[in-house]
């Protein structure tokens, strides 16, 4: 809370928060005229809570390069899905988002359904892939949405209680992907991620989460020299920095999915863990 704002008498307050409201939007509108779409970013693409935040974030501080952690106003206001509707170009997207667009590595993990679109609007450039063990990633998201995973679907009053921007994801919004209860879902949207990156492995950098978490100072600097970068800072004190709320990666999965639905995942997502040395 700002020393101004707690000065403001509580009457006034509604007018008080319009006005900042507008100079918000002002300067927004300001920042969106002078601000350029860079020409060719860094783009860290993969799934939901597969740890793109914190990679992103720590090659950022390693390289000294800006950066976008999520386009936040796609986590308020969601928009990618009209594009997917094609009631908006992809152009225009970018365009309305260009304050995000504007830094030398982008994250967001939404952007992985547009990698066709993306590599034709940016063809000079480099896209690094991050993949997570499903069972990880899975019970992640689901511990991020405060659900449980042994239940066969989600109940009307949990799902009320989702965001639109996280329905969206859930419910694979215009992928056309089957899924007979939530956790299918999420299984095939984990196995759609990981046939993106097999079916363009040869256009994109691939880092496992499960071999950053054994020496993230290393994975870093590696990816760093990947890309044709150069390492300027040392980033040993903030590797354990919590970029993304975390999960309870101390629960077993046959605990947390029971029987049933830790099978649905391993069922479908079998082939693709194989490839990743994710074992069943």
């Amino acid at each position: 809370m700002s020393k101004i704002h707690s000065f403001v008498p509580n009457f006034i307050q509604p007018i008080y928060q319009k006005i900042r409201g507008f100079r918000y939007q002002v300067e927004e509108e300001f920042k969106k005229r002078v601000t350029s779409v860079h020409p060719h970013p860094i783009l860290v693409l993969g799934n939901q809570k597969s740890g793109t935040s914190a990679i992103a974030a720590l090659l950022a501080e390693n390289t000294g390069l800006s950066v976008t952690i999520d386009i936040t106003q796609e986590v308020e206001h969601p928009i990618y899905h009209h594009v997917i509707l094609g009631k908006l170009s992809f152009d225009e997207y970018i365009q309305r988002h260009k304050l995000y667009f504007s830094n030398a590595i982008i994250k967001e993990p939404n952007l992985t359904l547009f990698y066709n679109q993306l590599i034709d609007y940016f063809p000079q450039s480099q896209f690094v892939f991050i993949i997570r063990d499903p069972r990880d990633n899975i019970r992640s998201i689901l511990n991020r949405l405060q659900l449980p995973g042994n239940l066969t679907e989600i109940q009307l009053e949990q799902r009320q209680m989702l965001t639109q921007a996280w329905q969206l994801i859930i419910d694979n919004f215009g992928l056309n992907l089957p899924g007979s209860n939530y956790i299918e879902k999420m299984a095939y949207r984990w196995d759609y991620m990981a046939n993106l990156y097999s079916n363009n492995s040869e256009k994109m950098i691939l880092i496992r989460y499960e071999d950053f978490l054994q020496d993230k100072v290393s994975q870093i600097e590696i990816l760093a020299q990947k890309l044709g970068l150069k390492p300027i800072n040392d980033i040993s004190d903030k590797v354990n920095i919590q970029f993304q709320g975390r999960g309870d990666r101390n629960v077993k999965w046959q605990d947390f999915f029971e029987k049933d639905n830790l099978s649905r995942i391993e069922s479908i997502c079998n082939e693709n863990m194989k490839k990743f040395d994710y074992l069943i």
